[in-house]
């Protein structure tokens, strides 16, 4: 009776309690947060290419608001048989350059602080607005913590079901890294430190853009590979104009559904167009963006480190067919400068066995896993050979540019070669995986002498010999005295020697015809050190305008012999050791004046003195072709470079033409020489 009066208590007391409301449907999750770390270096404060950026992002539209006052107006459509956009949150951390110009866009950028704004999209009519979020203390946006912090944040404060991030600034491929914050001494993150960030933000990406030159390569896919599903990158140069922002963003927020796999088609698709409907014929000529699938990486990572490790095996035991192995890499595309030393993965493995001693099945396994990597690829017309991801040579680089490359570069049989073939000593940490190699000074199989010759037309010559060295290529500087003062300047480097198979004579096929601008010598040379014979040829010519030292770009069309003046290009930045996206079309540039500069050869190389052509007027198009160059005395030095590209240099040769025929002057061209590998 007791337990029944107490259970009657119970219930009537829960009856007086007042009825608790039911739950509230908890909000589903945004669709995508797209974080834009946004270093904007000389990009912005010289040239306002982010600023660029933020005004195609103002013109994005939030489709839902429109949608909705299409269904507004018209009562017969029911509301819930349209399926709404889910929402997308873009923010933006701005920061790493010493001037802003987006005032106009109500965004007072500092240089003092470090902020994040959002972006709050426009509805029909029209553009949106730039929402301050936070503002930090001013730090390094090169230094890993930064780009985590951001990370961190955006994800904590934005939470959404697929995380973007966009790294906008400077690349230079994988010998360097990515950013250059010009407020903290022009500092760049290198892979190990990117990698390191985007551990330490704690998000895993559905895809990873990087806007910016030269970071489709299998090293930075390599490094990226843990922390997100996709990567959009470049092989090659990236216009300071960057991707169709405007135009992906817009398809996202129309379709935030996507994964990171279209997003990605998107922005190829649509930075294609952007170019394709612009008068930037340099853009246009060497575009390439590709798509990657990160979870395919490591199997591209092991197929390159077994071909590595076969030429690591190859140099101690078989260094006649290591020769040959090496010298695929020669016959691929190249982007880039010779600088960088970014070469197309797949272009090397389409090389005929018989040409480089590939094995078969190495060469079939790298394909495959390329093609399980790239799921996207588009190029531009000069760049047809680009198949989505390069690697980087770096056979002739210097002991401090390896000592940065080492951190990037994933292959530890790789490293042990570069240590072998070079003064540099690789870390500790890679002989605790394979075993150290002699050096190459050591192993007489490298050496390579010539033997001097004069060809019957009086110009030198040349035979390998004494060498089972493999030579990748010949070419020669050109080098002319002013008449005017007696300075010799250099008129550049001409595309590859003449190989003679009867004679075995390395010897120059036509020494007196140069390129000229519009009737004047110019100092032409080239880019790519790319060894096909049917190769477009990119070259740099070096020119003055209002006072700044910049290059004009043209190509040489094999199929044709000729060339075309593609636009200006500001030049290869030896403070950062990084590609220079500032390109402008020559339609951009038309009026203005300008000079050809010409490098005055007795100064240190790196000084680089000029002397000024008259002065010239840019046009829309610039006529460039090859002419008989005047009577007078000329200077060639032959350059060799060995199968690993590396450079080796003859002494300069002096040549007398009295515009019919040439001899040689001063030190007769004969005898033998062992010729060493240059390092300058």
């Amino acid at each position: 009776m007791k337990k029944c009066l107490f259970a009657l208590a119970a219930l009537l007391l829960l009856l007086c309690l007042p009825l608790a409301a039911p739950a509230e449907e908890t909000e589903a999750a945004d669709e995508w947060t797209i974080l834009i770390y946004m270093c904007g270096s000389d990009l912005e404060s010289k040239y306002s290419c982010a600023t660029g950026n933020l005004e195609e992002i103002a013109g994005v539209k939030a489709p839902k608001n429109a949608l909705m006052d299409v269904i507004s107006r018209n009562e017969e459509l029911a509301r819930e048989d349209y399926a709404f956009p889910g929402k997308v949150n873009v923010l933006i951390e701005t920061g790493g350059a010493k001037a802003w110009h987006a005032r106009e866009l109500g965004m007072n950028i500092r240089t003092d602080a470090l902020q994040i704004w959002r972006y709050d999209a426009a509805e029909d009519a029209g553009t949106g607005t730039f929402v301050p979020e936070e503002t930090w203390p001013l730090n390094n946006m090169a230094n890993p913590d930064t780009l985590s912090e951001f990370i961190r944040w955006g994800a904590e404060r934005y939470p959404a079901k697929k995380y973007g991030l966009v790294l906008w600034s400077h690349g230079g491929g994988s010998a360097t890294g990515i950013f250059i914050d010009e407020l903290f001494g022009g500092e760049y993150m290198t892979l190990d430190l990117l990698n390191q960030a985007l551990s330490n933000g704690g998000v895993h990406f559905e895809a990873l853009l990087f806007d910016a030159c030269m970071m489709a390569n299998y090293e930075t896919a390599c490094a990226v590979q843990d922390h997100a599903n996709w990567m959009i990158a470049s092989e090659e140069l990236v216009a300071g104009k960057g991707t169709a922002i405007g135009e992906w963003l817009q398809q996202l927020y129309c379709v935030p559904s996507v994964n990171g796999k279209l997003l990605g088609r998107w922005i190829c698709d649509t930075t294609m167009i952007k170019y394709s409907n612009s008068d930037d014929r340099q853009a246009q000529e060497l575009i390439t963006w590709s798509v990657i699938n990160l979870s395919k990486a490591s199997r591209l990572e092991e197929c390159l480190d077994r071909y590595f490790e076969r030429i690591y095996t190859f140099y101690m035991n078989y260094p006649d067919i290591m020769l040959r192995f090496v010298s695929a890499p020669f016959f691929s595309e190249a982007y880039g400068t010779r600088h960088e030393n970014m070469f197309d993965i797949g272009g090397m493995m389409y090389e005929p066995v018989f040409r480089t001693s590939l094995d078969v099945d190495m060469q079939k396994n790298v394909q495959e896993a390329l093609a399980e990597a790239v799921d996207y690829c588009v190029r531009g017309t000069g760049r047809p050979a680009a198949t989505g991801l390069s690697f980087c040579y770096a056979t002739n680089f210097s002991s401090e540019k390896l000592e940065v490359y080492a951190r990037n570069c994933p292959s530890p049989h790789y490293l042990a070669l570069l240590d072998a073939i070079s003064e540099w000593e690789a870390p500790a940490l890679v002989y605790e995986k394979v075993d150290t190699l002699p050096k190459q000074t050591d192993v007489g199989k490298f050496q390579v002498a010539i033997e001097k010759k004069v060809w019957k037309n009086g110009t030198p010559a040349f035979v390998v010999t004494e060498s089972e060295a493999y030579i990748s290529i010949v070419r020669y500087d050109l080098y002319m005295k002013d008449k005017a003062t007696g300075q010799i300047i250099r008129l550049g480097t001409s595309i590859p020697v003449f190989y003679d198979d009867d004679t075995e004579l390395y010897r120059i096929y036509d020494l007196v015809k140069w390129p000229t601008i519009d009737g004047n010598l110019c100092q032409i040379d080239l880019q790519n050190m790319v060894t096909r014979e049917n190769y477009n040829s990119l070259f740099n010519i070096p020119i003055m305008v209002n006072s700044e030292v910049m290059n004009m770009r043209c190509v040489r069309w094999f199929d044709t012999d000729s060339f075309e003046v593609l636009g200006i290009w500001e030049g290869y930045d030896n403070d950062s050791s990084q590609f220079n996206r500032n390109v402008k079309s020559l339609a951009q540039m038309a009026g203005q004046e300008f000079n050809l500069l010409y490098e005055v050869a007795e100064n240190k190389r790196g000084t680089k003195p000029f002397v000024f052509s008259p002065t010239m007027i840019l046009y829309r198009a610039m006529t460039m072709e090859e002419t008989t160059l005047p009577p007078g005395t000329y200077y060639i030095q032959f350059v060799l470079y060995d199968v690993f590209m590396r450079p080796m240099r003859t002494e300069l040769v002096e040549l007398a033409w009295d515009g019919t025929n040439i001899r040689i002057q001063g030190a007769p061209w004969e005898g033998t020489e062992i010729l060493k590998i240059s390092t300058n």
